[in-house]
């Protein structure tokens, strides 16, 4: 991929103070969607824990999807990324939210599991309530806990750097993150190694975390039907989410910062280039289960795609296969659509649309088999309120705390750049 414009030097960014539309928006859209999520509770629980769980499904794989690509690109040193890749770690200031709201759905878990009430031959060892508890928190806790441990190590040499210039409280933040501090030659040098060790790591316990995920809030929604594949094929698009997300909130903070020019038009190219290439993958691992399912003419295989296919619902599996590959794969085919960080973005947005739909749509047949009607509407609309209300706090709050641009480059980096670099850190430095 390019390398864009020289950004062997970013600027130290990050927002003074809290821009009074996002605060506004994540206040009132947090408040709105807590109200209508207390109503939808009063009017049909069963359906208020749908919407709930739909919404956590969404923005927990879009917000640990984002940190995800912020590892791919670590693991690839890809060089291109850098004035965009902390602004996809940003998104791991939700999940500790994340974790949190996970939990009343394991209080709730009787509105949401057919199997509780009526337990399955044979999977009993399996779909059983503390089993579920058990693994959710446990391995839930793992991964959220290497996503912070992971950009805490790859902010502690930039925050070390800045230290003496900050104040008040960020001043406080930056001394407990830079605890210990060695020196910034060295704090990079080990800021590398961790990286490159915890993001390997990190990546194989997202398959299995989110994989954990996919079998539970989904495949046992229907606990006759199974499918090897509906891990990745749930992991997958939120890495792809992750990055629409990403393009969104650089468009915006860049601009906020009065810096839209330091994503070069060639590094909004690459990153249109890897969205569009999920895309493709999404489709790839779509028709991969389908075909399958198909070809072997199994009835308990084919329950899951029939549910979908079929009225009220395949108008909206029409809008997902739409909005995840087929006009994301048309319009971003050109070179200037992608290089254009206003077309991109709307890609993006389209892409995002076509994900809470395709987790609407892996959610709600399952509980809704013989329905008429799309049941679609102020529930899950409103929940989905509260959920991006929370997201939009959590960003800010990391945006007018840290750097927004990594302001550190690895000497891999450097080295891949062409520019010879002397051994700068002696042998046996942890």
């Amino acid at each position: 991929m390019a390398d864009g414009t020289n950004t062997s030097e970013l600027p130290f960014a990050r927002l003074e103070g809290w821009p009074s539309g996002l605060r506004n928006a994540a206040i009132g859209l947090t408040v709105a969607g807590a109200i209508v999520f207390g109503l939808a509770l009063v009017a049909d629980a069963d359906r208020a824990w749908h919407a709930y769980l739909v919404n956590w499904l969404f923005v927990t794989s879009i917000a640990q999807g984002a940190v995800m690509f912020a590892v791919l690109v670590t693991i690839t040193r890809g060089m291109w990324s850098r004035p965009v890749r902390r602004i996809a770690l940003s998104f791991v200031s939700f999940l500790p939210v994340a974790y949190v709201l996970m939990l009343p759905m394991l209080f709730a878990a009787d509105h949401i599991f057919p199997w509780l009430d009526e337990p399955v031959a044979g999977k009993e060892a399996y779909l059983n309530l503390p089993f579920l508890v058990i693994r959710h928190v446990v391995l839930l806790a793992a991964l959220f806990w290497l996503s912070n441990v992971f950009a805490r190590a790859s902010l502690r040499p930039d925050v070390g750097m800045v230290r003496s210039r900050m104040s008040g409280t960020i001043a406080a933040l930056y001394e407990r993150l830079a605890s210990g501090w060695q020196g910034q030659e060295t704090e990079e040098a080990r800021a590398f190694r961790r990286t490159t060790r915890l993001a390997p790591v990190l990546a194989l316990v997202y398959a299995v975390a989110f994989s954990v995920v996919a079998w539970d809030f989904v495949m046992s929604l229907e606990p006759h039907w199974f499918s090897t594949l509906i891990g990745p094929y749930f992991f997958m698009p939120a890495i792809l989410g992750g990055m629409a997300a990403t393009a969104i909130t650089t468009r915006w903070l860049t601009r906020q910062l009065g810096m839209a020019d330091i994503v070069a038009p060639s590094q909004w190219h690459d990153l249109g280039k890897l969205m569009f290439g999920f895309c493709v993958f999404w489709a790839y691992l779509f028709f991969s289960q389908f075909i399958v399912i198909w070809y072997g003419m199994l009835p308990g295989e084919q329950s899951f795609v029939i549910h979908r296919f079929t009225a009220p619902f395949s108008a909206i599996a029409k809008i997902v296969f739409a909005c995840l590959f087929v006009i994301p794969f048309f319009g971003m085919l050109g070179v200037a659509t992608k290089r254009n960080p206003r077309t991109l973005t709307v890609f993006a947005g389209i892409i995002l649309t076509g994900l809470w739909f395709e987790r609407w749509l892996l959610v709600y047949p399952s509980h809704n088999p013989g329905a008429e009607r799309l049941p679609l509407g102020w529930q899950e609309i409103g929940v989905a309120l509260l959920f991006i209300g929370l997201l939009l706090g959590a960003i800010g709050r990391f945006a007018t705390r840290f750097p927004l641009f990594q302001i550190w480059q690895p000497m891999s980096e450097i080295e891949l750049g062409g520019v010879p670099v002397p051994e700068r850190v002696p042998a046996g430095t942890p």
